[in-house]
Formats: structure tokens, sequence, C-alpha cells
């Protein structure tokens, strides 16, 4: 059922399968973990993430310094849960939880507030850098939680390199 057009989601006001419906926001550790754990589940899956791979965070420094490229660290998530038929993967950014609805809403890059409709929800939307109330710290020490911060580090650590 790996599927990632948001079509395929039926909206609040569609008749719904007895299958419960469980939405997993993120493809991260947390999310992947989730929804690995509900492969054998008697349950609909529906995990919706923001880029379309997930990104092993703990070798992130290793793209910063130029020791592996990034592609060595992410994976389709697609790819991961590909051999679950009971999941569906959706590439689009969550940007709202309607409670009472039971519903969360999708952007896609060709459709904006697309309702999603859960029985149970589950979000694992990852972290952000803190400075612990310092916002003015983060020119000094940049965050290193995504492929883009580690390209953005490597990237400003080669022109220094550079201009030495």
């Amino acid at each position: 059922m790996n599927d990632s057009n948001l079509n395929s989601a039926d909206g609040p006001d569609q008749p719904r399968p007895k299958t419960p419906r469980v939405v997993i926001v993120g493809g991260g550790f947390g999310g992947l973990a989730a929804a690995k754990a509900l492969r054998k589940a008697p349950v609909q899956v529906i995990l919706i993430d923001r880029t379309n791979h997930h990104v092993f965070q703990p070798l992130l420094y290793q793209v910063a310094t130029s020791v592996l490229a990034p592609s060595q660290i992410s994976s389709p998530i697609r790819g991961i849960l590909g051999k679950q038929k009971n999941t569906m993967v959706i590439m689009g950014e969550v940007t709202g939880v309607d409670k009472e609805q039971r519903c969360v809403f999708v952007n896609s890059p060709d459709r904006e507030h697309v309702p999603v409709p859960y029985d149970y929800l589950i979000l694992a939307t990852g972290v952000r850098p803190s400075y612990f109330g310092h916002n003015e710290f983060e020119k000094f020490a940049p965050g290193l939680k995504s492929l883009a911060d580690a390209v953005a580090i490597r990237n400003k650590k080669r022109v220094r390199a550079g201009r030495s």
C-alpha cells in the first residue's frame, strides 16, 4: 500500500474502512519505529514527512567534516517501509491538527490543506536546537540536525580553508 498520492488518503467526509487508521507525523527514528512496530497490527498506517528520506542523524557530523557524503547517511522512507503492506507514505508537511474532526491537514507540492483523518495520531516531529534563551549564540554554534545543516557547515569549513 506504499503510495505517495495524497488523493488516496480520503477526507473526513468520505466513508471510512473499518480498519483503524494510524497517522504518524515524522519519518525520523520515532516515526519509523512506530510504523515498524505496527507492521503486523490490523491497522492502516499513514506516515507523513516533509522529505522523502530518513537521515541517520548520529552520522551528520561525518557529513559536516566531509568524511561521508549526504547520500551515505540517508535512505528513502518508502524503501525502509516498502514491504509493509499496511503502510502508506505521504510526502507533505502537516500544518495543523483538528482534534474534534480527528484529522491532520497536509500541504504537498500540488495541494494545500488536505485533511487526512485518523483514529490514532502519533506525533514524532523531531527536535530543534536550543540555545537556552540565548538565541544570539546561534551564529556561533549552528545546529546540526539535518542534512542541510551538515552541508552548510561543511561548505563554510571549505570556504575558510580556501581563504587561508
